[in-house]
């Protein structure tokens, strides 16, 4: 047991712990915060605190450079208190002197009016000879609100105002501009006339101040000063009154306490603790009940929750009610007592909150409550009680035992009487500490931020011999995956991709040991999955490719075969010029045979009668062929009205292509079928007609000029060989096979592959609550619209992509007309259901890394949005760049993003950060940190530069998202008008 001696020579040692003073408050952990913080601090493996009952945040205050800190409390002064202390602000000595002038410009209008009360409390302030009932004659006729007739001459302006003033109403509905709050409800109360005053003109010059942080702070230097000079104890649950003479001059001298003087002398503390230089918040506070808080946080075992709740039924909202109304300053209802008819001594607010843990039938549960969310969640729990409490500590304690592991501390204090008779106030406070019984592994938000930064210095990597198996679209950098699930899958478990494309999630969750789980629409992308993840009998893929590949060689050759003079060409591409919708051929490449019958090296000619006679000839055998096959027209990806797959193949390329599907039709039985149907689909990217190099990242865009086809079986015969290089590849990264059920999973490390959209997979095929990891890239509203760029591949292979059902449940905004309902409402609906049941989906406070790429500030608030309503919260992102700019960018580089984001939302209930301030507002936040990302860059920046380096995180971390959507398409719309735009960069005017 320690003594009282040691404790109070540990409490000469609290320079340890960093604290500082703001208001006199009951219950203050400030003088043992030595016996409380150690304890905390050494829970192995912590690096997030949740003071969940902060009051004035001196525990937080004294951890807030060691761990990253979230503070609540259910009281708005107590939260404007922390986020003032915990996140500071700028305010120099000018802005300073600028706002006492505007509050006293404010104090000389409200003093003018009622200058004969004024007058009249100066005359008892300097009086040598005080007669204390005159003073409490002159108190006692003080109007209010509450009694606004006197019999006073001097206070005859007063009572005017007080009759006009409208309870319940806030400032902008009172009948007069002067903001008199405190002067009409607690004059000669709590404080005296002219400290009324002062009160209520630097309350409405804070709020003139643009600038929701400093305002912060402006309230808790204002607080301050009033819990000194305040007429009552140690707190505001009742003011006190004259009883003799004693107590008149006892109040006088308080009264004579200058608000402003107390308030600047706070805010040099404040200057000194730094606190007045702040440009960054290091700190989440929350105004929220502590279930409500505790769902917003990210709670997992890095992340400790300490509570200290009331000890007894003497609600805070009681003690504290004139601050609560300081910040609200919402000329609140006051408490009636129907008893005594009168309204209550203490003119307490008729909306007080009144905790659970204050109530003794209701405080056991609402600790069981407690301990129950932190327990499930497998985050430590620390409790701060007294042992002379409303419920008894060993009861708490057995509230620990499902979940934690407990030890308790004991620290000897002495608490306040506040103000009570009874002097038997020495109490041991417990403190109580859960170490979880871990349930849940998830790593906590410092993990996150250590993962997004070094994904920020990872230069991606696409290329393996893995990635040559299929050039599908939008492949994701393998070493960009491989950090993600190392930083945030500790252990063994599953990932889900529920966007898979080719697989690449799949693989680098597979080489690390981990079950993987893909969905996807498009037929193309589970192919190419299951391919890659599959177990096979290489030798016998090999030479089924080999046999494959030799069939079609002797269907197809003679196809490019052209006779010249005595010699035989073989062509290796062909150019056309596209004159009136038909190919005109204007130049080929091309092989010969060598002496040991191998083709000799390429060779260029021109095209001749010969050439052309031949071609004919071939065009007239091709005529009808695939002309039956339609697209879906969309002039965004330059498919034309009529369309078919006949227009995008040269008239050699369909009759190999006819031959090439035969002998794929013929292999359907064999096991490797798959794999060769991945092969073909690989290789008519090249087959179909092109760019010279092909090279354009749109399919269906065919050049005017040098529009070129090439020889089929040469690209066949090249996929083949990657084909096989790649799965011998994969088969080094990892072993297992593809299994057909989510059972199948818990008996060895595998993958599971579901052709369906994910919003519409069933709970039995994917369960709840089974994923411990979610990683996906999902369609980017209208910028490539997946089954539509497949749509060649499909009807050439026979995949359902077109089928209406298919289409419907596709999660894209295309500009088909054959497909009007996919809108942006409608990308947002889909959008929101995916979340939803990718939620259901994700283990407890388990993550989700999202790609994402757009410059509408829409497409972002609606991604946002509907991952909050998921119930998955936003936890930081990071750039992600690009091994080459995408022709979008090349082109339009102020319209288009160069590169993606990668977000992470944690799996717990979203409380998003709310703004608040209004569109203006916004926009100036906006433009203040535009200019200084201009500034950092040397006087300029790019359109990309303004995205990656502050405007989008800014604008989710602060709520502004939503705000600025309802108004611009992009962040250049809302900066333009004061930026000027030359060269590709923008500069300040």
């Amino acid at each position: 047991m320690i003594s009282y001696q040691q404790m109070f020579v540990e409490d000469e040692q609290l320079n340890i712990w960093e604290s500082i003073g703001t208001i006199q408050y009951m219950g203050s952990k400030t003088r043992i915060l030595s016996s409380i913080c150690p304890e905390l601090i050494s829970i192995s493996g912590v690096d997030t605190f949740v003071d969940l009952f902060s009051g004035t945040a001196a525990v937080s205050y004294a951890l807030k450079d060691r761990l990253k800190v979230y503070s609540n409390d259910l009281q708005r002064y107590a939260y404007v208190i922390n986020e003032a202390i915990l996140n500071g602000a700028s305010f120099n000595i000018e802005e300073e002197i600028l706002f006492f002038e505007s509050a006293q410009r404010i104090y000389n209008k409200i003093t003018n009016v009622i200058c004969d009360a004024v007058i009249l409390e100066q005359d008892f302030f300097i009086s040598r000879d005080l007669n204390y009932l005159d003073y409490q004659f002159f108190c006692d006729e003080t109007p209010s609100v509450f009694k606004a007739n006197t019999n006073k001459s001097e206070y005859s302006t007063l009572s005017e105002l007080c009759k006009n003033v409208l309870v319940g109403k806030l400032q902008n509905k009172q009948k007069t501009d002067l903001p008199v709050l405190f002067l009409t409800y607690y004059a000669n109360t709590y404080f005296g006339i002219q400290q009324s005053c002062e009160i209520d003109a630097i309350r409405a010059a804070i709020d003139k101040v643009n600038n929701k942080k400093l305002q912060n702070i402006l309230l808790a230097a204002l607080m301050s000063a009033m819990s000194t000079a305040v007429s009552a104890t140690t707190h505001f649950a009742q003011f006190l009154k004259i009883r003799d003479k004693n107590t008149a001059s006892n109040l006088i001298e308080k009264r004579k306490l200058s608000i402003f003087t107390l308030m600047k002398e706070k805010l040099i503390e404040f200057r000194e603790k730094g606190l007045l230089s702040r440009q960054t918040s290091i700190a989440v506070c929350g105004n929220m009940d502590y279930l409500e808080f505790l769902n917003s946080v990210p709670l997992g075992e890095n992340t400790l929750v300490y509570a200290d709740p009331p000890y007894f039924k003497e609600h805070y909202s009681r003690y504290y009610h004139i601050l609560e109304t300081l910040c609200l300053y919402d000329y609140p209802e006051i408490t009636f007592n129907h008893r005594l008819n009168d309204f209550t001594a203490g003119r307490y607010r008729d909306d007080r909150a009144v905790s659970p843990f204050g109530k003794k039938s209701h405080a056991l549960n609402a600790f069981k409550a407690l301990v129950d969310t932190c327990g499930n969640s497998s985050a430590p729990l620390a409790i701060s009680y007294a042992d002379n409490s409303i419920v008894d500590f060993n009861d708490i304690k057995k509230l620990f035992d499902e979940n934690y592991d407990v030890t308790t501390k004991l620290i000897p204090l002495k608490h306040s009487n506040q103000g009570r008779s009874n002097s038997n106030n020495q109490v041991n406070e417990v403190l109580i500490i859960g170490k979880p019984k871990i349930k849940y592994h998830s790593v906590g938000q410092l993990q996150i931020n250590n993962v997004l930064k070094k994904l920020e210095e990872t230069d991606p990597l696409y290329d393996t011999p893995a990635s040559a198996i299929h050039n599908y679209m939008a492949r994701k950098p393998y070493n960009v995956l491989s950090e993600i699930i190392n930083g945030l899958l500790t252990e063994k478990g599953i990932v889900l991709d529920p966007f898979c494309g080719s697989g690449t999630t799949l693989i680098e969750s597979r080489k690390q040991g981990h079950s993987a789980i893909g969905v996807d629409l498009n037929q193309q992308a589970v192919l190419i999955s299951m391919v890659s993840l599959g177990n096979w009998d290489l030798d016998k893929v090999e030479k089924d490719i080999n046999s494959f590949v030799n069939e079609i060689a002797r269907k197809i050759n003679s196809i490019y075969e052209v006779h010249h003079n005595d010699s035989i060409r073989i062509i290796e591409r062909c150019h056309f010029d596209l004159i009136e919708g038909e190919l005109v051929p204007t130049s080929y490449k091309y092989k010969e045979f060598l002496a040991n019958n191998k083709l000799g090296p390429r060779r260029q000619d021109q095209i001749d009668d010969v050439f052309l006679e031949q071609y004919l000839r071939v065009k007239d055998a091709s005529e009808n062929m695939f002309s039956d096959k339609f697209l879906l027209p969309n002039s965004r990806i330059a498919v034309a009205q009529g369309a078919t797959v006949s227009d995008y193949l040269c008239p050699r390329n369909k009759l190999a292509l006819k031959e090439i599907l035969s002998v794929l039709a013929s292999w359907k039985k064999n096991s490797t079928h798959q794999i060769l149907e991945v092969l073909v689909s690989s290789a008519l990217n090249l087959i179909r007609l092109s760019d010279k190099k092909a090279s354009s990242q749109m399919p269906y865009w065919r050049p005017s000029k040098d529009i070129t086809s090439r020889n089929a079986l040469f690209i066949i015969q090249n996929k083949a060989k990657s084909m096989i290089e790649g799965l011998k590849f994969l088969k080094t990264q990892f072993q297992g096979r593809v299994v057909n059920t989510f059972e199948e999973l818990s008996e060895e490390a595998g993958s599971l592959l579901i052709k369906s959209a994910i919003q519409k997979v069933p709970v039995k095929v994917l369960p709840d609550e089974s994923i411990d990891l979610v990683i996906t890239d999902p369609p980017y509203t209208d910028q490539v619209p997946y089954l539509e760029y497949s749509q060649l591949w499909a009807l050439l292979l026979g995949w359902d992509n077109l089928s209406s059902k298919v289409l419907d449940s596709e999660i894209v905004v295309s500009n088909s007309s054959l497909r009007k309902d996919k809108t942006f409402d409608n990308y947002y609906k889909l959008m929101s259901e995916m979340f939803i049941r990718v939620a259901k989906a994700m283990k407890p406070y388990s993550h989700m890394a999202m790609f994402f790429h757009d410059f509408s500030l829409n497409a972002w608030s609606c991604i946002i949005r509907s991952a909050e309503q998921a119930g998955l919260a936003y936890q930081g992102q990071v750039k992600i760049g690009r091994q080459r700019r995408s022709f979008k960018t090349v082109m339009s580089p102020n319209r288009t993003l160069d590169g993606n984001y990668l977000i992470i939302f944690r799996k717990r209930a979203a409380h998003p950060p709310i703004f608040d301030g209004n569109i203006e507002t916004a926009i100036q936040r906006c433009e203040v940190l535009a200019s200084e990302i201009i500034r950092e860059n040397g006087g300029k920046a790019t359109s990309q530069d303004l995205y990656d380096k502050g405007l989008l995180r800014d604008s989710i971390e602060s709520g502004t998202i939503h705000i600025l959507a309802s108004r611009y398409n992009t962040f250049i719309d809302v900066i333009k008008q004061k930026y000027k735009y030359n060269e590709g960069y923008w500069s300040e005017l």
